[in-house]
């Protein structure tokens, strides 16, 4: 057992230059993974006065500024008729029918990826970032669309004395045709969740070129000691020739290093 481990050992030696092919699937596959768009931000926005009243959803009469809508995000975003409206429109939607949003982890993980924002020049921005760009998509839509409504329904809200400046946008400007949308794609050529991939890339080919070396090694019929020879020809062994090749090699480099000490 010991002389086939030093047998393989010895082979594993001779062959270590093999290890690096097992590289070659990881380097395809982080090739590919940077090639290929993973992460996709979706933007609507349109340009808008912050002080805009935006209604309220648990009154009939009272309105928030746009201001302060942005300033919490998350509520706006979590209102329970909001999820209820959004869980209604994907059940309906084919495009988004292998999402089942009644789980809360799904609905929780699909809100995660949204984001609202005012941009340094004034712009309102509703955003996603993930990796689907159709569920993305449908989401900045939906909100975008109902914030769009809770601003029309302020507009209407507010005492005509304080609309008369026309500072606020009317309701036929607040309309989702008359926003922007952005869609970027993002690429990257390592990302934590491709850990697990790139492990078992690296691993499964290593373990074959491991098994390879084995089997090489011990279907090669030449005899790898003087017990195998003695076994196969029936002769008792006298003695052995040791190989020379070491002991040239470490002439050449006693005599290598002797060289600049003569110069």
């Amino acid at each position: 057992m010991v002389f086939n481990i030093r047998r393989y050992l010895l082979a594993l030696s001779r062959h270590l230059h093999w290890l690096f092919l097992a590289l070659i699937p990881l380097a395809i596959f982080l090739l590919i993974a940077g090639v290929k768009a993973d992460r996709f931000t979706i933007i609507r926005s349109l340009k808008i006065d912050p002080g805009s009243p935006v209604a309220v959803t648990t009154s009939p009469v009272d309105t928030v500024t746009l201001r302060s809508l942005v300033a919490v995000p998350e509520q706006f975003f979590t209102d329970r008729l909001a999820l209820a409206g959004w869980r209604r429109f994907a059940e309906t939607d084919p495009d988004l029918s292998r999402y089942d949003f009644r789980d809360h982890r799904v609905m929780a993980a699909a809100i995660e990826t949204l984001a609202l924002k005012f941009t340094d020049d004034g712009r309102l921005e509703l955003s996603s970032y993930g990796p689907d760009p159709v569920l993305g998509e449908k989401l900045v839509n939906f909100y975008m669309n109902r914030l769009l409504s809770r601003l029309r329904a302020g507009f209407y809200r507010k005492p005509a004395a304080e609309l008369a400046g026309g500072k606020f946008e009317t309701p036929d400007q607040l309309q989702l045709d008359k926003t922007d949308i952005q869609r970027i794609s993002h690429r990257s050529w390592w990302r934590p969740e491709r850990a697990g991939t790139a492990a078992l890339v690296t691993i499964i080919p290593l373990l074959l070129i491991l098994l390879l070396i084995g089997v090489k090694e011990f279907l090669d019929p030449a005899f790898k000691s003087g017990r195998q020879a003695a076994r196969y020809l029936e002769l008792p062994i006298l003695g052995f020739v040791p190989s020379l090749d070491p002991i040239v090699k470490n002439l050449q480099q006693h005599e290598t290093r002797k060289q600049p000490e003569k110069a």
